[in-house]
C-alpha cells in the first residue's frame, strides 16, 4: 500500500509541478522533499493547502491508507486548542475525530475532552449528558475507576455553573471518596477537586466546612512545590476566614499569600494579597493603620495600570473614610473607584453602598435610598447573593426608619420573591 509521501509524489507529478512550485506559499522546498520521503507529516492546515493547490480533496490526497494519519493530526491540534483555552475552536474538530476514530484513539478520552469543551462553551445540557454517558461506562465491569473519578469532576463543575450547589457538593465529594478508594495518586486532579468542593461550601455558606476543605490542599502543592498556586490558596483561606469572621486567621493566611507572592516576585498578586491584610486589621481595629496602606497600595496598583485592582482599592478605602466620618474623602474615593472598574462589577455595588452611607449621613433620605436600591440591583445582576440579601435588608430599614412601612415590606416582599426563585433554579425547593 503506497505511503502519504508516494502519493505526493504522484500527485505533484501528475500536475507537472516541482517541489519548489508546489511548496511556494506553504513551506519549503526541503520540507516537501523531506514529506515525499515520509520523513516528516503535514499539520491538516497544510494538507488542505496542499490539497488546493494540486486541485483535489483533501480525502483524495490522504487515500485511505492515510486516514488515521489525518485523525491524529486533527486530534492533536484539538488538544493543542484546548490547551490554549480556544474550547470552541476545538469542538467540531474533535466531533470530526470522535466520528472518523477507526479504533487507534481511544474513544472514552474523546468523549471525555468533548465534554470538556462543551462544558466550557456554555452547552450545559449537551456536556451533562456526555459525562452521564461516559459514567455509566466507567461504573461497568470493563471501566476505570479513575475516569470515574475525572467525569464526577465535571459533572460538579456543570451543576456549580448551574449554582445548584448542593448537587455540585454531592458529584465532588463522591468523586474525591472513589479517588481515595483506587489509590491511585494524581495530586493535580485532588488539588483541583479539592479547590472545586471548597468554592461550592464557600457558596452554601459553610464556611467552617470550606476552611477544612482547603486546608487539605496545602500539603499538596507544597509537595508539588507550586509557590503560585500556594499564594493563591492562601488567599482563598483568607478570604473564607474573614466571610467566617476569623480575622486573626484571616491575617494569617494573607501574609503566607504575601510571603509566596513575594518570593515568585509576582507584585500585582502580592499588592492583592496586602488589600486583604489591609481590610483585616482595619477589622481588628487598626483602621487608621489600614487606611494609610490601602492609600499607598492604589498608587502602586496605578502606576502598574492596574485599573479594576486599583478601583478595588479605592473603594476599599471609601469604606474605611465612611466609617471614620471623612465624608468628602470617602466620596472621592468612591467615585474614583466607579470610573475604574467595569459598568457591572460587584465593587460597583460596594461603591453604591459608600454613596448611600454618604447621603445617609448628611441626611439625604431620598438620595440613600437611590444608592441602595442602585448597591441591591449591581449585587443581583453579579449574582452575589448573601450581599443583595443584606443590601435589601438595609434598604427596607432605610424605608423603616421614616416610617415608610409599606415600602420597607414591599422590599423585604421583593427579595423572599427573588430568593425563592433562585431556589428553585437550582432545584432546591423549600
Amino acid at each position: 500500500m503506497e505511503s502519504f509521501g508516494q502519493r505526493l509524489r504522484q500527485l505533484r507529478m501528475k500536475k507537472g509541478l516541482t517541489q519548489t512550485q508546489l511548496s511556494e506559499g506553504i513551506f519549503t522546498p526541503s520540507m516537501c522533499s523531506q514529506i515525499e520521503a515520509d520523513k516528516a507529516r503535514p499539520s491538516w492546515r497544510v494538507l488542505v493547502k496542499i490539497a488546493k493547490k494540486l486541485e483535489v480533496t483533501p480525502d483524495e490526497l490522504i487515500g485511505d491508507s492515510e486516514m488515521n494519519m489525518v485523525v491524529i493530526s486533527e486530534y492533536r491540534l484539538a488538544k493543542g486548542m484546548i490547551s490554549a483555552g480556544e474550547f470552541a475552536g476545538a469542538l467540531p474538530l474533535l466531533e470530526n475525530v470522535i466520528r472518523e476514530n477507526n479504533g487507534k484513539l481511544n474513544p472514552f478520552e474523546l468523549r471525555y475532552e468533548y465534554g470538556r469543551c462543551q462544558l466550557e462553551v456554555n452547552q450545559l445540557r449537551e456536556a451533562e449528558e456526555t459525562f452521564q454517558q461516559l459514567l455509566e461506562h466507567a461504573n461497568s465491569i470493563n471501566g476505570s475507576q479513575i475516569l470515574a473519578v475525572r467525569v464526577l469532576h465535571q459533572l460538579g463543575l456543570i451543576e456549580r455553573k448551574r449554582k445548584r450547589y448542593q448537587v455540585a457538593e454531592h458529584y465532588l465529594s463522591l468523586a474525591l471518596a472513589k479517588l481515595e478508594a483506587t489509590k491511585v495518586r494524581d495530586v493535580h486532579l485532588q488539588a483541583s477537586l479539592l479547590f472545586a468542593l471548597g468554592d461550592v461550601q464557600k457558596q452554601l455558606g459553610q464556611m467552617k466546612k470550606a476552611q477544612i476543605t482547603l486546608q487539605l490542599a496545602v500539603p499538596i502543592l507544597g509537595e508539588r512545590e507550586d509557590i503560585q498556586g500556594l499564594g493563591a490558596l492562601y488567599m482563598n483561606l483568607a478570604q473564607t476566614a474573614h466571610k467566617a469572621e476569623e480575622f486573626q486567621q484571616a491575617a494569617e493566611y494573607s501574609q503566607r499569600a504575601e510571603w509566596c507572592f513575594e518570593t515568585l516576585n509576582a507584585q500585582c498578586e502580592k499588592l492583592s494579597a496586602e488589600v486583604r491584610l489591609a481590610v483585616l486589621q482595619a477589622e481588628m481595629g487598626e483602621r487608621d493603620k489600614a487606611i494609610t496602606e490601602l492609600e499607598r497600595i492604589a498608587e502602586s496598583f496605578k502606576k502598574r495600570f492596574r485599573k479594576e485592582e486599583a478601583g478595588i482599592t479605592a473603594i476599599e478605602l471609601a469604606k474605611l473614610y465612611l466609617a471614620n466620618g471623612s465624608l468628602d474623602q470617602a466620596e472621592e474615593a468612591s467615585q474614583t473607584g466607579r470610573t475604574l472598574l467595569p459598568t457591572v462589577h460587584p465593587y460597583q455595588a460596594w461603591a453604591a453602598k459608600v454613596q448611600s452611607g454618604i447621603a445617609k449621613a448628611r441626611s439625604q433620605h431620598v438620595v440613600a435610598v437611590k444608592y441602595m436600591k442602585q448597591a441591591a440591583e449591581c449585587f443581583k445582576l453579579t449574582e452575589c447573593q448573601a450581599e443583595y440579601e443584606e443590601t435589601m435588608q438595609e434598604l427596607s430599614r432605610l424605608y423603616e426608619s421614616h416610617d415608610d412601612c409599606q415600602n420597607a415590606l414591599r422590599v423585604m416582599h421583593e427579595m423572599w420573591s427573588f430568593n425563592r426563585q433562585m431556589r428553585e433554579s437550582r432545584g432546591v425547593v423549600l
